[in-house]
């Protein structure tokens, strides 16, 4: 039987009131957002199309891609996680599971923190110490896509927009290969990094500075996950077989949409949108996931065709990705029996981590 959610002390009232009026506030702002986004983006796609027929197994056959696709983003999870404990294949991928549903729900990427806060109600892993793996998973993904779109870009020539993508996925994935660096220091001089943050950050804000330094902490633990040799093979085999998967399926989509689409063309559509989704958006990605297929559909189609049956194209894969996501992540919470309100109160109050201790030489 799952373990009962924590009570709430007297004393941490106040605070949980203070997360909650901030969340309904992110909730505010991140509506507006996505308003700003369906506004931007309706000159070149529809966000309702008028036209929503496609081919009959269209449908049946994106739904089947989207098995694997499910599968694979949450099974290589694992991998990250074995490390640290004998975490059960089948209890990492329903939290991931859950964990990606609250992702896409939730605004701003708050839930990134789903994952951790879940899978410390089911094992011995803190949530700072899972903290790390999603930390690495989302270096690595984020490389892994700017790398993708540099090679389905790669000879196209002739549109200002994708010369200018070019030139500011350079500079993402120049970010992503600092915080991959970061997250290197932090495994090998954990001791190191939370007292750079303590006398950086902890003397402008004392209690920040403490919290900071006890989360680097934690973090650093985790990142003992950090795959050497076979497992990074593993990881790094299961993540292209995962966008793969993923390419496929928007490939097939397409075409059930009588849009032209080569698969080298579904690679750089599915890379733009993924890039796109690095900006923090409003309530299950609403308008900005609109507006990443658009700009990818403009880099290989003309303007007409992308208005037209470009708009049932993302009209369907936004709504069938998100409603397997929330199905699959419903069934799995439920299953688990895992405390949702964790994700919204952050009341999960995992095992204080050990003091860590650098690596020896």
């Amino acid at each position: 039987m799952p373990s009962p959610a924590p009570p709430i002390a007297p004393g941490d009232l106040e605070s949980v009131e203070r997360s909650r009026r901030g969340l309904w506030l992110r909730l505010g702002l991140s509506l507006l957002l996505a308003v700003a986004f369906a506004a931007a983006l309706w000159p070149y796609l529809r966000a309702i199309p008028k036209d929503l027929t496609i081919a009959a197994w269209a449908l049946p056959v994106f739904l089947g891609t989207l098995v694997p696709y499910h599968l694979l983003r949450a099974g290589r999870w694992h991998v990250l996680v074995r490390p640290l404990s004998a975490v059960p294949l089948s209890v990492t991928l329903r939290v991931s599971l859950a964990g990606y549903m609250w992702i896409a729900l939730l605004p701003f990427r708050l839930g990134e923190l789903a994952r951790p806060l879940l899978l410390a109600q089911r094992s011995d892993v803190s949530m700072h110490r899972a903290l790390g793996t999603v930390a690495i998973e989302r270096v690595l993904d984020g490389l892994v896509i700017c790398g993708l779109f540099f090679a389905a870009s790669a000879g196209r020539e002739g549109r200002a927009e994708l010369a200018a993508l070019q030139q500011a996925t350079t500079g993402v994935m120049a970010l992503f290969g600092v915080a991959l660096l970061g997250l290197v220091f932090m495994a090998r001089w954990p001791r190191a990094m939370g007292g750079l943050l303590d006398a950086t950050v902890g003397r402008v804000l004392p209690r920040a500075g403490r919290l900071a330094a006890e989360l680097s902490h934690g973090v650093a633990q985790g990142l003992a996950a950090l795959p050497r040799g076979g497992a990074l093979l593993a990881f790094v085999g299961l993540t292209l077989l995962y966008w793969g998967s993923n390419a496929l399926g928007m490939w097939v989509l397409a075409h059930g949409c009588d849009l032209p689409l080569g698969l080298a063309d579904a690679v750089l559509v599915m890379a733009v949108m993924n890039i796109a989704l690095l900006v923090p958006g409003g309530p299950a990605q609403l308008g900005i996931f609109q507006t990443g297929v658009a700009l990818g559909l403009h880099m290989v189609l003309p303007g007409r065709t992308i208005h037209d049956d470009g708009s049932t194209f993302a009209f369907y894969l936004y709504v069938v990705q998100l409603g397997t996501i929330v199905l699959g992540g419903w069934w799995s919470q439920r299953s688990l029996g895992l405390d949702w309100r964790a994700v919204l109160d952050r009341r999960a109050t995992p095992a204080t981590p050990d003091p860590p201790t650098e690596p020896s030489s």
